[in-house]
């Protein structure tokens, strides 16, 4: 194919994409991706795939529902989900069989489950049920809520009847959500109080590119946020923030560094691909404060859901 033709095809193909951003909501950055005064860089072991190496645009399948599940832990075994009757496994064999139940979350009814570094309280304080995962906390995204203190016995079926209710809520435009449910009196729903989620893969057990490139951007990250107060670590609740955080394989680590952000005010969902720590700066000015603008060459995934007002 010709020089002329080629470049024609990547125009057409930027063109579409263009298109179905601005039809989800989404608005194109003006801004340079790169950062130019920022002086962290990755080690020179860390090949990053070049924007020329293949577009990341759908890269990732769309999803109506992520449950997140703290661990405390920055890595997991090779497959997060393997250990029989332990939160990330039951929660994983439900949600492969559940997504059809619940049409009210979209047309991309597939369910994403995530095991994260977020720590909860009780897994500070050593709770054995906790640690052990026998017992623990789930964050519903992009619902922003958490569902405490539920069990492996009970957890399939309060997702059953909790889902629901939230969509019915969150549709109807509520300011409140239900604190508990009759059937599960031990389990309680609260509001999480933070604007932003950022969640970066550090799976070393999977690929060791995530191991290395997670903590870098992590740590540039929270010192954008720290100067502009936003920061918010672990037993930091004040309302407002924005949390970074690791999850397990999320696929395509060869897209690394990879960024998922969700947005709570507008309920915009954002995968990121080929992410350095020159980003980072632009990453939260562009798609944190600017509310969802994006990089159309940048992108793996952009969903935007009904906004929450709770």
């Amino acid at each position: 194919m010709a020089l002329g033709s080629l470049l024609n095809v990547f125009k057409s193909k930027d063109a579409k994409i263009e298109a179905e951003l601005l039809a989800q909501g989404f608005e194109k950055s003006e801004c340079d991706f790169d950062c130019g005064t920022c002086s962290t860089k990755f080690p020179n072991s860390v090949k990053i795939q070049d924007d020329s190496e293949g577009s990341l645009w759908e890269t990732s399948k769309p999803y109506g529902l992520q449950v997140i599940i703290p661990t405390g832990k920055t890595d997991w075994p090779h497959d997060a989900y393997s250990e029989e009757g332990k939160l990330p496994n039951i929660v994983s064999n439900w949600a492969e069989k559940s997504a059809e139940k619940f049409p009210g979350l979209g047309s991309a009814t597939n369910i994403k489950v995530s095991v994260s570094s977020l720590c909860t309280p009780e897994l500070n304080s050593g709770n054995e049920e906790h640690a052990n995962q026998t017992r623990g906390d789930l964050l519903l995204l992009p619902f922003f809520v958490w569902v405490r203190n539920v069990t492996v016995e009970d957890v399939a079926q309060v997702l059953d009847e909790v889902i629901p209710i939230l969509l019915d809520l969150r549709d109807k435009k509520s300011d409140t959500i239900i604190e508990k449910i009759d059937n599960f009196p031990e389990v309680t729903f609260e509001i999480s109080k933070f604007q932003s989620y950022i969640f970066l893969c550090s799976h070393r057990t999977r690929d060791k590119l995530c191991g290395i490139t997670a903590p870098i951007m992590k740590k540039e990250m929270e010192i954008h946020l720290r100067d502009l107060d936003l920061h918010r670590d672990e037993g930091d609740d004040r309302e407002g923030g924005v949390q970074v955080s690791y999850v397990n394989h999320i696929g395509g680590h060869k897209y690394g560094a990879n960024v998922i952000i969700y947005l709570r005010k507008s309920g915009k969902n954002i995968w990121l691909g080929r992410c350095r720590p020159n980003n980072v700066q632009p990453i939260i000015d562009e798609c944190i404060l600017g509310d969802g603008k994006v990089w159309p060459e940048k992108l793996r995934l952009t969903q935007r859901h009904n906004p929450i007002e709770w």
